[in-house]
């Protein structure tokens, strides 16, 4: 029987196994090749079983050694994920970098507020944020590419952890100055203005698809790729633009636009966070999601 001494020689037999080579092996384990011979050679003795038969094309496991390696895999990552689970994060001391995704409406509204929090309780630890790309951002956080996502990402539910931080919903802004709408514009208003489009890879497109199902559109007389460009363009024009209240909010205040509701209903949308199990410093990242949680739920 294997003791616990021997948990070193597992490791020998799953990078054998794996790599099927020695030298492989060895290379992998940052160990010589004379020494996973000989751990190979225990391992027959302890195991009873030559394990490995050696061909030109490598190390070929025995029936038994394919048996072994179903348990001997599964046994590993379970010791390797408690010793990560038992690590603790320690955010004073910390000097951690954490990715997290963000549109540039999270970059503009978010960003400072969740900083804010992150630098006071972890004072070393820095901060890489991701533009936000609707498409990969799934696979960046299965791949562990990135920590945390944050925004409207509702087509991430059931797929990755989420946790939701508040209801938001859609506005227009326009100018002051604005030759022709003065108060609520009504619909026939709304459709026949110049709007400003914002790309949909900044994940707000709803009102676009919810007009066309309706057989409607919008007259789009500017593309853009983001929300942040808006506060310069639209005070001395005639076009509109849709996004979320709490930033239409942020961008009347210096008092040369205006906000009106949109002059047809919409159903809220959810901001939340997304984030997966993290196989390298599960403790880091469940500080970071509660940090980002109180920071950012019901702003």
């Amino acid at each position: 029987m294997l003791r616990k001494s021997d948990l070193s020689l597992v490791k020998v037999f799953l990078a054998i196994y794996e790599n099927g080579s020695l030298s492989r092996a060895a290379e992998e384990l940052n160990i010589t090749q004379p020494s996973v011979s000989y751990s190979l050679s225990r391992l027959r003795e302890l195991l009873n079983d030559p394990l490995f038969t050696r061909t030109r094309d490598g190390m070929i496991p025995t029936f038994a050694a394919d048996q072994f390696y179903q348990v001997f895999h599964e046994s590993i990552c379970k010791i390797e994920q408690a010793i990560a689970d038992a690590r603790q994060f320690e955010p004073k001391t910390s000097t951690r970098t954490f990715r997290i995704a963000l549109s540039d409406l999270g970059e503009f509204y978010l960003l400072p507020k969740l900083l804010r929090d992150i630098h006071i309780k972890a004072p070393n630890c820095k901060v890489e944020v991701v533009t936000t790309e609707i498409e990969k951002v799934e696979d960046w956080l299965s791949q562990e590419r990135i920590d945390l996502a944050v925004g409207n990402l509702s087509f991430l539910k059931g797929r990755t952890l989420h946790k939701k931080l508040f209801d938001e919903h859609y506005q227009c802004i326009l100018s002051t100055k604005h030759t022709r709408i003065r108060g609520e514009p009504t619909l026939d208003e709304f459709l026949n203005e110049n709007h400003i489009f914002i790309s949909k890879a900044s994940g707000h497109f709803y009102i676009n698809d919810y007009l066309g199902e309706r057989g409607k559109q919008i007259n789009i007389a500017l593309h853009i790729p983001h929300f942040s460009a808006l506060p310069g363009i639209i005070p001395d024009s005639d076009l509109i633009a849709c996004l979320p209240s709490r930033v239409a909010k942020e961008f009347i205040s210096p008092g040369n636009l205006v906000s009106f509701p949109l002059p047809f209903p919409t159903p809220e949308f959810e901001v939340s966070l997304y984030w997966t199990e993290s196989t390298d410093d599960p403790s880091a990242l469940r500080w970071l999601c509660e940090v980002a949680y109180h920071a950012l739920k019901d702003i």
